[in-house]
């Protein structure tokens, strides 16, 4: 899979992911606030199995209710279609 030019990760970014997603570091990422514990281990859940059903893993933080996800094509070097589809989904 090929890595994304810069100016097609914007136009993908500003077309189907909105303004929450940034790049930063080669990656697609968003920060979520979460409002308890329950919540952030229900995102947890969900991103394993979008992560299985995708084969496609994203880094994830956790520091309380934060949650920082982070989208890259390792084998790419950056940014791809992968990371996108695995965004479109979440």
């Amino acid at each position: 899979m090929e890595k994304l030019s810069p100016e097609e990760i914007e136009r993908r970014r500003n077309n189907s992911l909105g303004l929450d997603w940034v790049i930063k570091s080669n990656q697609l990422t968003i920060h979520l606030s979460l409002t308890s514990e329950n919540e952030v281990n229900r995102l947890l859940i969900q991103l394993d199995h979008l992560a299985e059903r995708q084969r496609h893993h994203p880094d994830v933080a956790v520091k309380g209710q934060e949650v920082t996800i982070s989208l890259t094509t390792h084998d790419a070097a950056g940014i791809t279609v992968r990371d996108f589809r695995y965004a479109e989904e979440l």
